[in-house]
């Protein structure tokens, strides 16, 4: 059924007199807020604090479908729930209190833009018997408002308005890789200004969303957002960007098997390196020391003189996990569980050899210790102005000398445990 919210308004929707302040391509203005019927409005299945419980209804063999309108927002209710159940909590009980504050806004076709958590909230109260209505601005795309301007509002009434953003850090990455990689919606300077971050930051964002389908790739479970939000890989896909990035300051993360990417061999070794990581993760049950486990990969074996060794030695391990998950038909949350109980063993040889690589790093910077002390001792001793030295006074030649004598002091303990 297509509804047009526009024709019903003096019959089944009712203006009001609040306003709510919108900009629409450049132009900030006052917008008349409706009373609209809850049956007369639909979530937004793009929207993107579900994104990853959308690609999991979906794998899972469902449909969306807005055949049946009731049905449609049904399944999508459950989603916003599940997102944050405290706060639909929260919010449903100060709109039962004090009633819908912040209104919403919604497309001529029903579609809500933004407000899909009161609308949530309204739907669990109007099944208790309460009479509520849906307060919204309608918005219609024939007064040529495009895809992109929709997106744009979106963004800049959930990202830069300075009220908290609750989204699942995996959810906030699916909707930027979707904007700027897929839709091609924005560029990541205009992502940030409609979002109110800096473009530094939204680089980040994107090569961790990246990464993310990547690593999907790579477990065999492309599109399967879920399963990176089951695992929490927000944390260690953070550490995997400040890895990648020191070791391959001007490579793309994108698709690197394209020929514009001349250096061949800086493409395999990254290739290489972030397969190891990607394995590490999986492999790696501990979820909550996952990101830290990452992060010591990185410091003591990926950025040590020991990484080419490592590479070796851990690369039948990348293979068995890479080919075992290939072979899958289907790669779901339960059947990771799975797969790692069957690699049980190689999952404990590639620990084994990540644990001795990091220990190994760690003994030779604690060797290495009090050389680079000394080395330090060395360079402020060598700041000290000799001139200055000869002209100081007698109290504070005093104190010169004695912490003169402490150092040699120090000097003939140090030279007679190594026998100078």
């Amino acid at each position: 059924m297509t509804i047009d919210l526009k024709s019903l308004i003096g019959s089944r929707i009712q203006e009001t007199t609040g306003t709510r302040k919108l900009t629409i391509k450049g132009e900030t203005d006052n917008y008349t807020v409706c009373k609209i019927p809850l049956d007369l409005v639909h979530y937004n299945e793009k929207n993107g604090r579900i994104a990853t419980y959308i690609s999991q209804y979906l794998t899972e063999g469902n449909k969306i479908d807005k055949d049946v309108i009731e049905n449609y927002n049904m399944v999508l209710q459950k989603f916003i729930e599940n997102s944050n159940s405290n706060a639909i909590k929260t919010t449903k009980q100060n709109i039962d209190r004090f009633g819908q504050r912040v209104p919403g806004v919604v497309l001529n076709d029903g579609r809500i833009i933004d407000g899909n958590r009161r609308f949530t909230c309204l739907r669990l109260l109007k099944n208790e018997g309460k009479d509520v209505y849906f307060e919204a601005v309608i918005l219609d795309p024939k007064n040529g408002i495009d895809d992109r301007d929709i997106k744009r509002l979106e963004l800049n009434l959930q990202h830069a308005e300075e009220r908290p953003v609750d989204y699942n850090p995996i959810d906030n990455l699916v909707d930027i890789y979707r904007d700027i990689s897929i839709d091609k919606l924005f560029t990541i300077k205009e992502y940030a200004e409609n979002t109110n971050k800096r473009p530094k930051e939204v680089e980040v964002s994107l090569k961790k969303a990246e990464l993310m389908v990547q690593y999907l790739e790579f477990i065999n479970a492309p599109g399967q957002y879920f399963i990176a939000r089951d695992m929490e890989l927000d944390g260690p896909l953070q550490e995997l960007v400040g890895i990648l990035n020191k070791e391959f300051k001007k490579l793309d993360f994108k698709d690197l098997s394209r020929p514009e990417y001349p250096n061949k061999t800086e493409r395999e070794e990254y290739l290489r390196i972030r397969n190891a990581l990607f394995t590490a993760i999986f492999t790696n049950r501990e979820k909550g020391d996952l990101t830290r486990y990452i992060r010591e990969m990185g410091k003591f074996v990926i950025h040590s003189t020991n990484r080419d060794d490592f590479l070796d030695e851990y690369e039948e391990v990348v293979e068995e996990v890479y080919e075992t998950l290939q072979d899958q038909e289907e790669v779901t949350t339960q059947t990771v569980k799975e797969i790692g109980k069957e690699l049980e063993v190689v999952r404990k040889e590639g620990k084994d050899i990540i644990d001795r690589k990091i220990q190994d790093t760690q003994i030779k910077v604690a060797r290495k210790k009090p050389v680079e002390l000394l080395n330090q001792a060395l360079a402020d001793l060598e700041r000290i102005d000799l001139d200055q030295v000869s002209r100081l006074k007698s109290e504070d030649e005093k104190e010169f000398r004695l912490v003169l004598g402490k150092i040699d002091y120090m000097l003939k303990k140090f030279g007679g445990k190594i026998e100078v």
